[in-house]
């Protein structure tokens, strides 16, 4: 299944009926501050300059990206649970409080994930609206749990570079699962006790140095 062209109609589905809905129910002055118009939406999605893929989540991670945002749409309970390291949690219902939006300076490479992709389309039309630049994460974090976390070895007959994705992949998931305790057969690594630290008897002063 080519996932990447499914990501991309589902996407474009939701945004366009998101954007018929703020244009049909929003007041005049939400419409005037539009930035983006139908047409330029649709050459985005056409372009897919809005994504990230996991592939490129995960190296800007690994790599230590400096200029990383990574935001979670989600609820704080499902935050909490489980997200993907480094990442902020700012629920989509308040993604336009004051405080949310100074977590979203314009310097930075901001990362919009939900659990799929149609939350983070929605906020990365709002966002727009507001004049603040950001990527969606294809997939949302079911995808990179699916594609980075537990990677499916490809079959004999497939091109070399879904090989080398794969082993990019693989190289990824022992990386995110080791800052987990997890190890390679998906199990809790047991902790390891740590050593007791042993103290010298400090000498009285009789004893001398």
């Amino acid at each position: 299944m080519n996932w990447k062209a499914l990501f991309d109609r589902k996407f474009a589905v939701a945004i366009l009926l998101l954007l018929g809905g703020l244009l049909a129910i929003s007041p005049a002055g939400l419409r005037k501050s539009e930035i983006l118009s139908t047409k330029e939406l649709a050459a985005a999605i056409t372009s897919r300059s809005l994504y990230a893929t996991a592939e490129e989540l995960s190296a800007w991670i690994i790599d230590k990206k400096a200029d990383l945002n990574i935001i979670d749409l989600r609820s704080s309970v499902q935050f909490h649970e489980y997200h993907i390291p480094g990442a902020s949690n700012i629920p989509l219902a308040k993604l336009f409080d004051e405080e949310s939006l100074e977590q979203l300076p314009h310097d930075l490479t901001t990362i919009l994930y939900s659990n799929a992709s149609t939350d983070a389309a929605q906020a990365w039309i709002l966002l727009k609206q507001k004049g603040v630049d950001s990527y969606v994460l294809m997939g949302g974090l079911n995808y990179w749990a699916k594609a980075i976390l537990n990677p499916e070895a490809p079959g004999d007959l497939v091109a070399d570079s879904e090989i080398l994705q794969y082993q990019f992949r693989k190289a990824a998931s022992g990386y995110f699962k080791e800052g987990l305790g997890i190890n390679q057969s998906g199990e809790k690594s047991p902790v390891k006790p740590k050593p007791k630290i042993k103290f010298k008897k400090k000498k009285s002063a009789e004893e001398g140095c």
